[in-house]
């Protein structure tokens, strides 16, 4: 019945079952649960008990001994159900079965106080009545404060008391009946609303308390791991700026224990200068700051922290100090710094980077006071990418950073040097005299330079060209400086490497016609305007032509004969010189096809053709084409070309010569590691270069270096030959000294096909020429930058002997 009823009194839309419905997160309940039951044991409800029977007894003063024995039984009764709650309680039962207990306990109390309540006001006397009226009114009253934990019950409870209270004045004929119903039923729903909300009051109250404590915890807990754990930790001072409770986490970072950090000014801890300045004035503004650079610094280790903070006030509005956080930030600023450097230097050498070198360079010729010069000068590795290729990029950067380090040397302060990229450095020279002082730098320079550098127990030579413009003379501004650099450097390439080169204006109308002369030779290419010229190589032994060697000739409609040394360089640059080489070897074979079969046929091949197995493919052509004898066929290659990628090279050579391709070493002498590629590779013959020819009757030192070679060769069981043999005293000397061959001029110009003294055999098959590429604009090795330059890189493409 009862739960009926109460079943039905939470479904009626009246019973504002929302006020004691409230969410409880699960973790919670049994705090929650815990919580009221804390409530009812405050209230002494035993004690309750007895004072509430004692003045019934005393108010009503029943003379029925039945009403005062059911009286003090009830007493007795709900005191018996309150002890026996409170020991399972003991006993460890569980919140939610100890409110069940209590629920059940006020539906006892409540039918019982109700009974007992009823038999008294219908046998009270009318004089006291309304006494007793009242206390029983002030007794359900003082039931609120311990059953609103309970809210349903607890209005179930008033509900069975208010009932029996408003039948009992009823009965009573000395009062209206209806009147009292109605007053009965206003009780009820008094009842009813006050309980529910003294329940959603207490409920509401006691929850957001708990939501603020357990945030407050969390929170603490957080700021506890994260001052031990975090990157950052807390401070706090006093109004006065002295450190208040000093946390471990600050303690250690300072080195200084919690006694000493108590007390103490924060900005005492750190660096005198702009940061602490800054520090203090934030403080003094009373306002929040953010991320403030500061520098601590214990002993020798410097650190780089970042602090935030606020004003802290009391509740009466008065300052108190402030609380913040601080941040190492050293790691940071040490990445920042690096970043930084790198976006200006350049990591390998450390020295200025290209991009940093501009803004130098535009900055003086900006700031530069009139009248004082300043010289740019570009510096580039003579033999660089041989070093790199043959040794290795190890040993290339080593190459690299002495390099940098001995410009650095000879510049001086106050220049800058930079590395550009690759094998290219440059040196702004911000106060110069004249052209003068800076050509003297240059010069320091190429013999700085060309000094051996050491590496892995070798000595290598770099060497280096240098180009040097002057400002304002050669440009007010940089790109225009940088230019007239680039092409001075060009310049000096161009005259043999190994020197400086002051910029003229003659210079840029040398480079237009170096493109018109590009333009020309792929216009000559295509339009069969080269030749082979043949020069005899003559036998000691029997005085007979053993062969010739071809020798590239171009006759320009306009510009005459134009010297190989002229347009080979630049067939080189714009890499025209494969496909030159190329037809020059079928074009050697196809006409060597119509000589006798004893005579050889000589063909000097480029770096580009060693370059990728090139020059494999077009052998391999060329001899399938015109079916010639490999064997007749030698291949001049200089001990400069196989300096690049070595290895490689030589791998090539080896299967060359497996196909029966002669393979001959020319301008014997001219390099720095002759005999380690006599070493390296067996090769079937060994050219002498002109410049020990030329001074073998006045020179004794060139004697010798001829004897030794010839020597050196008839014991490796390799043919000689010497080129540029002019005089019949040359020949003398070459002649009992053993030397095999010979060619110059004493015996024969380099001579057209058609005038060669021999008898051909054959006629000669025509050769199509390899596709070239037509180009429009700067011919291919100029920088796509401000400044031009052509590369010169490798050696003589093909045979150069401009004499013969």
């Amino acid at each position: 019945m009862i739960g009926k009823l109460r079943d039905a009194l939470l479904r009626h839309p009246l019973a504002m079952v929302h006020l004691i419905r409230h969410e409880v997160e699960p973790a919670d309940r049994e705090w929650f649960e815990r919580s009221r039951l804390h409530q009812i044991d405050s209230v002494p409800v035993d004690a309750f008990e007895v004072v509430r029977a004692g003045l019934m007894l005393l108010v009503a003063s029943p003379r029925d001994p039945v009403l005062i024995f059911g009286q003090i039984a009830c007493a007795a009764l709900l005191i018996g159900l309150i002890r026996i709650t409170r020991h399972r309680a003991a006993t460890g039962a569980s919140p939610r079965v100890l409110l069940g207990a209590w629920s059940r306990y006020l539906y006892v109390r409540a039918v019982a106080m109700t009974m007992i309540n009823v038999a008294m006001l219908l046998e009270v006397s009318p004089d006291r009545m309304v006494p007793l009226a009242m206390l029983i009114g002030i007794i359900g009253t003082l039931d609120f404060y311990g059953q609103f934990t309970l809210p349903v019950p607890g209005v179930i409870a008033g509900w069975i008391g208010c009932a029996g209270f408003s039948v009992a004045m009823a009965l009573r004929p000395e009062v209206s009946g209806w009147l009292v119903l109605m007053v009965g039923a206003l009780q009820a729903a008094w009842i009813h609303v006050q309980m529910f909300n003294l329940n959603y009051m207490y409920a509401t109250r006691r929850l957001r308390t708990r939501k603020l404590q357990t945030a407050h915890e969390t929170i603490q807990l957080l700021l506890n791991q994260y001052d031990e754990h975090g990157s950052d930790w807390l401070v706090e001072t006093d109004s006065k700026g002295h450190i208040v409770q000093p946390s471990d986490r600050l303690s250690r970072t300072t080195g200084m224990c919690p006694r000493e950090l108590e007390g103490r000014k924060l900005v005492d801890l750190f660096e005198r200068g702009a940061e602490r300045d800054a520090l203090r004035r934030a403080a003094r503004q009373m306002k929040p700051f953010r991320d403030l650079p500061i520098t601590f610094a214990h002993g020798d280790d410097v650190r780089h922290w970042s602090i935030s903070g606020c004003p802290i006030y009391a509740s009466n509005g008065e300052h108190r100090g402030f609380r913040g956080f601080i941040r190492d930030v050293t790691d940071r600023r040490e990445a920042e710094n690096r970043v930084r450097y790198l976006a200006q230097h350049d990591p390998l050498t450390g020295l200025a980077n290209r991009a940093e070198f501009h803004a130098r360079l535009e900055q003086l010729m900006e700031d530069k006071p009139r009248g004082r010069k300043v010289a740019l000068l570009f510096i580039d590795l003579d033999h660089f990418k041989a070093i790199n290729d043959s040794m290795g990029h190890d040993a290339g950067d080593r190459v690299l950073v002495e390099t940098g380090r001995r410009l650095v040397e000879i510049a001086g302060s106050g220049a800058v040097v930079a590395r550009l990229g690759g094998d290219e450095f440059a040196v702004i020279l911000p106060r110069v005299s004249g052209p003068e002082q800076a050509l003297d730098t240059a010069d320091a320079f190429v013999r700085g330079l060309v000094e051996p550098i050491a590496i892995e127990g070798r000595k290598v030579q770099a060497g280096a060209s240098v180009g040097v413009a002057i400002g304002p003379d050669h440009g007010s501004e940089g790109a225009q400086l940088l230019r007239a650099a680039d092409l001075a450097l060009y310049d000096a390439k161009a005259h043999g490497r190994g020197t400086a080169s002051l910029y003229h204006e003659g210079m840029q109308r040398e480079l237009l016609e170096r493109r018109d002369l590009e333009a020309d030779m792929r216009v000559a290419f295509a339009g069969g305007q080269f030749a082979l010229h043949y020069q005899p190589l003559h036998r000691l032994d029997t005085d007979a032509i053993a062969g010739f060697e071809a020798l590239l000739r171009w006759h320009h409609p306009e510009r005459g004969n134009v010297p190989p040394d002229v347009f080979i360089p630049i067939a080189e640059q714009s890499g025209l010189i494969v496909q030159i080489g190329e037809w020059v070897l079928r074009e050697a074979l196809a006409e060597a096809a119509t000589w006798p079969k004893d005579l050889t046929v000589a063909v000097n091949v480029s770096a580009a053709q060693l370059r990728g197995g090139e020059l494999l493919r077009q052998v391999v052509s060329a001899l399938s084409t015109t079916g010639f004898d490999p064997r007749r066929l030698e291949l001049e290659i200089t001990e400069t070309m196989l300096m690049e990628d070595s290895e490689a090279q030589l791998r090539l050579l080896h299967r060359l010569r497996a196909l029966g391709v002669r393979i001959a070493l020319d301008d014997f002498g001219t390099g720095y590691s002759s005999l380690n590629y006599l070493r390296a590779f067996p090769f079937d013959k060994i050219k002498i270069d002109r410049c020990f020819v030329t001074d073998l009757a006045r020179n004794d030192e060139s004697g010798a270096i001829v004897e030794a070679v010839l020597e050196l060769a008839a014991k490796l069981n390799m043919q000689t030959i010497a080129e540029g043999v002019e005089d019949t005293e040359q020949l003398a000397r070459l002649r009992e000294r053993g030397c095999e061959q010979v060619q110059g001029y004493l015996f024969s110009r380099a001579l057209p096909a058609s005038d060669l003294p021999i008898e051909k055999i054959s006629r000669k098959t025509s050769v199509p020429l390899p596709a070239v590429a037509t180009i429009v604009g700067e011919p291919q090795g100029l920088r796509a930058s401000p400044a031009v330059r052509l590369v010169t890189e490798g050696t003589s493409a093909l045979k150069v002997d401009c004499g013969n």
